[in-house]
């Protein structure tokens, strides 16, 4: 399983911009922000993604260095086009992918990353949610053959201030077509006892993002 992991750590970064600011900011952010990024040494690669619906810019970058180092040690995005900004720096917990699945981060036009907030103080809950994935959600979401892959990570140091919401927990749905979130499967994971049960606390109800490749940058 551990095959496809790219690095033990991500940094999910996300910025939302003014809508007409929107090609002067696709050429900063590729041409100037990521290589910022990049050129601290400390990642593995990146995959870049964006939403249309949110003008949403987002960038994974994978990295094998501890999460706590590198709290702190990024630049920021820098420009007059932003209107907000996200950054989570992320560990792995799990993968699950489905037989035959290839290359997800290459091959996959589609992010379809959840975040949530499990309570800190609830460690049963977070329990059951992990077991949860692991053992019921993504065994069916991955029967459809649009879904090959699921990553999950646990929030280091969940951002706090500005109105953003202190997600604990990523979960980075790779999907080959839109179709997949319409799909039998999904109706099915979304139908079953133990999700209802969870669906029952109010930490439970997370945001749910798709987002499209624009291209991978590599380190290296």
């Amino acid at each position: 399983m551990q095959q496809l992991m790219q690095g033990k750590t991500i940094v999910y970064d996300a910025i939302t911009v003014k809508r007409e600011g929107g090609f002067a900011f696709d050429v900063w952010h590729q041409n100037h922000y990521i290589p910022s990024v990049l050129a601290g040494g400390q990642m593995l690669n990146v995959q870049c993604y964006g939403s249309p619906l949110r003008a949403t810019y987002v960038s994974v970058f994978e990295s094998n260095v501890e999460a706590r180092p590198l709290q702190g040690t990024l630049p920021l995005p820098m420009h007059e086009s932003i209107m907000s900004t996200e950054r989570h720096i992320a560990t792995f917990v799990n993968q699950q992918y489905a037989p035959n699945t290839g290359d997800p981060f290459h091959d996959t036009p589609i992010l379809y990353p959840v975040l949530f907030s499990v309570p800190a103080d609830n460690k049963a809950g977070e329990k059951d949610f992990d077991a949860w994935y692991d053992e019921e959600h993504l065994g069916i979401l991955l029967k459809n053959p649009h879904w090959p892959m699921c990553r999950r990570f646990k929030v280091h140091a969940p951002a706090d201030g500005g109105g953003t919401p202190q997600w604990t927990h990523i979960a980075l749905h790779y999907l080959r077509d839109l179709r997949a979130l319409e799909s039998p499967e999904r109706d099915e994971a979304r139908a079953t006892p133990w999700r209802a049960r969870l669906a029952q606390h109010a930490w439970f109800k997370g945001d749910y993002r798709v987002l499209h490749k624009f291209g991978p940058r590599r380190t290296s």
